[in-house]
């Protein structure tokens, strides 16, 4: 019998991105799309995965107008998800979300319009949602407040380590277009990052999935649930209905793995086996992977690791 080279991931997140919700009286993006369809697929597979995350993790322009009405129509498509999976979400806003509105219809706050920095825990491993929007613009920027907040939580290492999550997601722009909605002023976030317990980063933004390398943590921006950038057209920009998905997010002890599941089911070309099956075969093939997959946490946040501001 052969033990996997991996054990089973101490926890296991899903990432969605860009849900770009509208009111439900003018639901239609751009007056071709409506986001909601998508969106529901794709949560819809989620529950047949059968991955069972910890964590639903949102990382921003979940609305496209910033309306009351389309943050209680988010939450009428995912929190009976996560109930159904006994997991947790995390909201993160970006630039179409109004800061006011965001607060007081997905965190329960209190309305302002300063910016949104919240900490979170998974057990040991440590979740920092940094905002990254400029009010009124595309563009993003990490204010000074905000990485004097974020270096402050990184000053004490996390027995897990941290995930930095945040709506611009910093990674060279594929398309010359999108230079004109990039995060600026990385720099000045690079010198808090690097050196610090930050694993990775997890962001958005840019509509299609991408991964690089910033201050020496990996990035992962994952594609939208909304539409996605048309990569075929070049240097210039297309939007399209097609190609939306959202990430399975693995943390193992030395390693973060990201999935890619791209909306549809399609035909079969190999024969379709049940995770029964699979165990019987790895079973067959003298194979045993180390571990259980983690038990859903629900509820509340631990003592001690509320939002921060």
């Amino acid at each position: 019998m052969r033990t996997a080279e991996y054990p089973r991931p101490n926890h296991t997140l899903a990432h969605f991105s860009d849900t770009h919700l509208r009111h439900p009286d003018s639901p239609l993006l751009r007056g071709a799309l409506d986001p909601r369809l998508p969106l529901s697929e794709l949560l819809a597979g989620l529950l047949l995965s059968g991955l069972e995350p910890e964590l639903l993790l949102l990382t921003g322009d979940l609305s496209d107008d910033g309306t009351a009405e389309s943050y209680r129509e988010l939450r009428r498509l995912v929190d009976p998800v996560a109930g159904e999976l006994g997991a947790r979400v995390i909201w993160l806003n970006g630039n179409h979300d109004d800061r006011a509105t965001f607060r007081t219809e997905l965190l329960g706050l209190p309305a302002g319009d300063e910016p949104i920095n919240q900490a979170h825990w998974l057990g040991g491993l440590r979740i920092l949602c940094l905002d990254s929007t400029v009010p009124g613009q595309d563009v993003g920027e990490v204010s000074e407040d905000a990485l004097t907040w974020l270096a402050g939580e990184l000053a004490e290492p996390a027995p897990e380590g941290t995930l930095l999550a945040m709506h611009h997601a910093p990674v060279p722009v594929v398309q010359d277009l999108a230079a004109s909605w990039e995060l600026v002023g990385q720099q000045r976030l690079a010198e808090v990052v690097r050196g610090s317990d930050v694993r990775c980063i997890l962001g958005g933004h840019f509509h299609q999935t991408s991964y690089g390398q910033f201050a020496g943590v990996e990035v992962s921006a994952v594609t939208a649930t909304s539409y996605t950038q048309d990569l075929f057209a070049g240097r210039g920009s297309r939007g399209q209905a097609g190609g939306q998905g959202f990430n399975f997010v693995r943390v193992y002890a030395d390693t973060v793995n990201h999935t890619l599941v791209p909306i549809g089911r399609h035909g079969s070309v190999t024969t379709a086996r049940d995770e029964g099956d699979a165990a019987a075969e790895l079973a067959r093939r003298g194979v045993r992977i180390a571990g259980r997959p983690p038990a859903p946490s629900a509820g509340p946040e631990p003592e001690g690791a509320p939002p921060g501001q």
